[in-house]
């Protein structure tokens, strides 16, 4: 089984094909802006039905444990499959572009999209009640998904561009090369890039949760804080 340096090594490896990644990344979100405004369904109607999937699985109340298990679950299941996208060759580049594109379209579309088992659009449900009250751990969540997510998102889909040029290489298209490509991508996903998107997933459960309280009696306040002025 290969160790963690191994692992570690790989995805280092892997560093400047997830640069290409994020660019064709920033590509697709660039193209959302022409997307959504001259209305092209054919490239709307899938990520909008992925969120109203997404919202009625976590459902209108948004509980912690239902919100961080879909984000985890979701994201580590999509990052999974990207990363052995390789075996069909143009695949990984393909679902860079299109990930930027679908991620613009619902950053743009999705706060129209009512959710389920409320009358209420999505952007309404997910503003703060007191803007000026959000904590600052809030926003300092918010990054840390950033930088947890999109690289780990990004590596993935390197990682699944290195298998497609290893695998079109002449002769190289076997099961066996498959197998063993396969298996140092799933170690690595095990041990840095699963640990990262649990981490990434509580951040960002932690950041709706306060960011949808803030104004609140205690969501304002740090653990702790009885409301007393000193």
């Amino acid at each position: 089984m290969p160790s963690f340096g191994a692992s570690l090594h790989l995805l280092l490896d892997h560093m400047w094909l997830g640069v290409a990644a994020a660019l064709l990344f920033v590509a697709g979100l660039a193209t959302a802006g022409p997307v959504v405004r001259h209305d092209y369904r054919a490239l709307m109607d899938f990520p909008l039905a992925v969120l109203r999937l997404v919202l009625r699985l976590i459902g209108p109340e948004l509980r912690a444990v239902r919100v961080f298990l879909v984000i985890f679950l979701f994201n580590a299941s999509a990052i999974f499959l990207y990363m052995l996208s390789g075996v069909l060759v143009v695949v990984p580049a393909v679902v860079a572009f299109l990930t930027g594109v679908n991620i613009g379209v619902v950053m743009l579309k999705g706060g129209e999209i009512a959710v389920p088992g409320d009358d209420r659009p999505l952007a309404s449900v997910l503003a703060p009640r007191e803007p000026s009250h959000v904590p600052r751990w809030v926003g300092r969540c918010g990054l840390l998904v950033l930088a947890l997510e999109l690289p780990s998102f990004w590596i993935s889909v390197g990682m699944g561009i290195g298998m497609a040029r290893k695998l079109t290489a002449a002769g190289q298209y076997t099961l066996a090369n498959m197998g063993a490509l396969v298996t140092e991508r799933v170690h690595a996903y095990w041990m840095i890039i699963l640990p990262a998107l649990l981490l990434s997933a509580f951040a960002e459960t932690a950041a709706i949760r306060g960011h949808t309280r803030a104004g609140g009696d205690e969501a304002a306040e740090p653990p702790g804080h009885d409301g007393e002025q000193p």
